[in-house]
């Protein structure tokens, strides 16, 4: 029996109209659901709404559904509807009607916020060490080629001396700031709702701050109204706080197709990590940067899927929050696979020395010479920028090693502060280390 049946008869194209896929989509909430009911059954007790025996045995119920869970035989049907009444459902089976007691003081819409949340913890985890794993890539690439000359490049066309260090760490430098925003959706999202009810809290003097405490969030989302009316929004700012590393692999993902190119050959990838065509037997394509590019742009869909749906909703729980699930769930599950393709182009990737050198024809240098003859004559840059302009072709080329070293400014391509960049990944490293080992040990609390 569905949690809000009254006795009713409910017309099954209008059932299935409004149940849809949800409870497919609900198959992966059944851990941090029943991690929820667990919390919420020991609130129960301590206010005497279930004795310390009835307690144990629903807890005991919620262990096995568990257990099933792991090993994939816990499976929500369409008729069951949702996670929250097959949970309900299988306590009632095992326990008759001290099962229904399971839902006393509680709605499926704080259910779903809390066990989204619980998710979302465990997810922003996970991927975070992610980011930092290719934020080491990157630092590791960096490293290695510092000191490796390439043709810096404005509008595509060559521009100035650079190096492979310098565009490397750029995107580490950016993968750093994203993981910064990572960590602050971690936070925003690291708030307890059991207790809210269906907006407007209950009766029953549940206390929402032993909950908080022994589910292991920082803090409690007071007002019970705001508790549903952010739904969505905070998982629409997870999704946000990982658009700045997708967009860097994204960006990453281009450059690295045109210095691919037979023309650049600035970089090569091993014959593994490249696709043929179906037609052309020479054809070794770059598939999975151009599906990082294209996947880029699905992800900012389900972003903005998020918040079309929430934009312009009324207070208090609306049905219309369903339809967040599915997108927040498919860019959860993109975000990851991007960042694992990227890891490993990044680890993989080969440097040409040879093809880089060859880059630097005689007018890369231009700017040189003209701060060189600022230096030199202690003329106004801009006269000495209109004499090499009308000289380009009369410029010799210069060592581009040379030029690399006498590049000492902070961010330079001799002065990147690679070592203060591995300190900063450390840190977050060891920030997300502490953030696991706390949720898990209040996890295993909570099942103990």
């Amino acid at each position: 029996m569905r949690l809000w049946e009254k006795g009713e008869k409910i017309d099954k194209t209008i059932e299935d109209f409004v149940v849809s896929d949800d409870y497919l989509l609900d198959q992966r909430l059944v851990k941090w659901d029943c991690l929820g009911s667990i919390a919420h059954i020991k609130s129960l007790q301590k206010i005497e709404i279930l004795t310390k025996d009835e307690e144990e045995k629903i807890k005991k119920g919620l262990l096995e559904i568990l257990e099933l869970d792991i090993k994939g035989k816990f499976i929500i049907q369409r008729e069951d509807e949702d996670v929250h009444t097959k949970i309900e459902g299988y306590l009632t089976e095992k326990l008759g009607d001290l099962g229904k007691k399971v839902h006393t003081a509680r709605s499926r819409n704080e259910q779903v916020i809390l066990a989204i949340r619980l998710y979302s913890k465990d997810f922003l985890i996970r991927s975070k060490k992610k980011c930092i794993e290719l934020a080491l890539s990157f630092l590791n690439f960096a490293k290695k080629n510092e000191f490796i000359p390439m043709p810096g490049r404005t509008h595509l066309q060559k521009a100035m001396p650079s190096s492979v260090g310098l565009w490397a760490s750029s995107f580490l430098e950016s993968i750093l700031d994203g993981i910064s925003i990572i960590s602050s959706s971690y936070k925003l999202n690291d708030q307890s709702v059991l207790g809210a009810g269906a907006s407007y809290g209950t009766p029953l003097p549940i206390d929402r701050e032993f909950i908080r405490e022994i589910l292991g969030f920082e803090r409690l989302q007071k007002n019970s109204l705001y508790v549903n009316n952010s739904r969505g929004k905070i998982e629409s700012y997870i999704l946000f706080s990982f658009l700045w590393t997708i967009l860097d692999l994204s960006k990453f993902s281009t450059d690295l197709m045109l210095f691919l190119l037979p023309e650049f050959g600035y970089f090569s990838l091993a014959d593994e990590f490249l696709l043929g065509s179906s037609l052309m037997p020479q054809k070794k394509n770059p598939s999975v940067l151009e599906m990082v590019r294209a996947r880029s742009n699905t992800f900012i869909s389900y972003l903005f899927q998020i918040l079309s749906i929430i934009n312009n909703l009324p207070s208090g729980y609306n049905q219309d929050f369903q339809e967040t699930k599915g997108p927040f769930f498919n860019g959860c599950d993109l975000a990851s696979s991007i960042i694992d393709a990227g890891i490993s182009v990044v680890k993989n990737l080969k440097v040409n020395k040879d093809a880089l050198l060859k880059g630097f024809t005689k007018e890369i240098f231009a700017t040189d010479y003209s701060l060189k003859m600022v230096k030199k004559e202690n003329i106004p840059f801009r006269d000495a920028y209109r004499k090499i302009a009308e000289n380009i072709e009369s410029l010799s080329p210069i060592d581009p090693y040379s030029l690399i070293k006498e590049r000492r400014s902070i961010g330079g391509c001799s002065n990147l502060c690679l070592e203060e960049t591995r300190e900063v990944i450390e840190s977050a490293k060891r920030d997300t280390e502490n953030e696991e080992r706390a949720f898990k040990e209040r996890i295993n609390l909570l099942v103990s």
